[in-house]
């Protein structure tokens, strides 16, 4: 379901992110660019053109290589096609994060930074707010958000019930090439390449399974170095900007937990979107927004359901 799911999620981006200028936030550098996922095989071209057909009805479509190459001179030649997504776009993870607290502000949220919150109280088994270092805050409603740290060996507060939520280390570097490389998103198996509007183009990501451990390495700069020079060859020739690390929050299936925490009515989960977060944020608010306001959930959030875990 992720990939219907996605699809839908990126649909109510527009509205949202011009839902956040109107209350005066900075503007997040939301682009809707398409994207170009390209095969470096004839194997990968059968298995991308397959993809395609499920979502030829919004204008996903194969591109054999000339076409490919016309649309991105700078691939490298040995690229034997790709499927174009004219609907996918980009949009920068931390300025959007400042927009939303900017949004949130406007409308009488009270944000409280560098504030962890050890306990979650409870009346017997419903909740009844939290605990923090600055005292006891009460609430009817508390969603859990914490990442990576949700699950076993994370800094969150006790619940009933851990999540299967696990660290999953990502590595992307940034650079600054002399000139533009590439119109908009362009991704093989190995790598994912993100133009910005500066002239700053992101290359990413690692995926490492080394626990809370969060810092870059050499490894990771030489691997995402070569992948990009080797999908775009001008890129081995631009200077490196930046290196990045975090942890994604990693589930078995791959899929968020977005829904009620077991044994604790009040409490719900909205952790273990792995490499979606961004994608899935506009729908995983409205959802939980839903459940808070007392809406049923529609049929289709029974895939994120924590339930399914035991």
């Amino acid at each position: 379901p992720l990939a219907e799911l996605g699809a839908r999620s990126l649909d109510l981006f527009p509205e949202w992110i011009e839902a956040l200028l109107q209350q005066g936030a900075p503007d997040p550098g939301f682009q809707r660019t398409g994207s170009l996922r390209v095969a470096r095989s004839p194997a990968e071209a059968d298995a991308l053109r397959e993809r395609g057909e499920r979502f030829r009805d919004q204008g996903v479509h194969w591109l054999d290589a000339v076409r490919a190459r016309a649309r991105e001179p700078m691939l490298n030649p040995d690229v034997c096609g790709g499927l174009w997504v004219p609907g996918e776009g980009h949009v920068e993870s931390g300025p959007l994060t400042r927009a939303l607290a900017h949004a949130a502000a406007a409308l009488g949220v009270r944000v409280e930074e560098g504030c962890p919150v050890v306990e979650v109280l409870r009346d017997g088994d419903r909740v009844r707010g939290v605990r923090t270092p600055r005292g006891d805050w009460s609430a009817d409603w508390v969603v859990l958000a914490t990442g990576p740290w949700a699950g076993a060996g994370g800094n969150g507060p006790a619940l009933p019930w851990t999540p299967p939520v696990a660290p999953l280390r990502g590595q992307l570097l940034v650079l600054d090439p002399p000139q533009p490389v590439l119109s908009g998103l362009v991704s093989d198996g190995a790598v994912y390449l993100v133009p910005r509007r500066d002239g700053r183009l992101l290359v990413g990501a690692t995926e490492e399974r080394v626990g809370f451990e969060c810092r870059v390495t050499e490894a990771a700069i030489a691997e995402l170095s070569a992948a990009a020079s080797d999908l775009a060859p001008p890129l081995g020739r631009a200077p490196l900007r930046e290196v990045r690390v975090g942890l994604r929050p990693a589930t078995p299936d791959g899929l968020p937990l977005i829904g009620p925490v077991a044994g604790l009515a009040g409490a719900l989960w909205a952790v273990g979107h792995h490499r979606n977060g961004i994608l899935l944020a506009p729908l995983t608010g409205r959802w939980i927004a839903d459940r808070v306001a007392g809406k049923t959930p529609p049929d289709e959030a029974r895939a994120f359901d924590p339930a399914r875990f035991g």
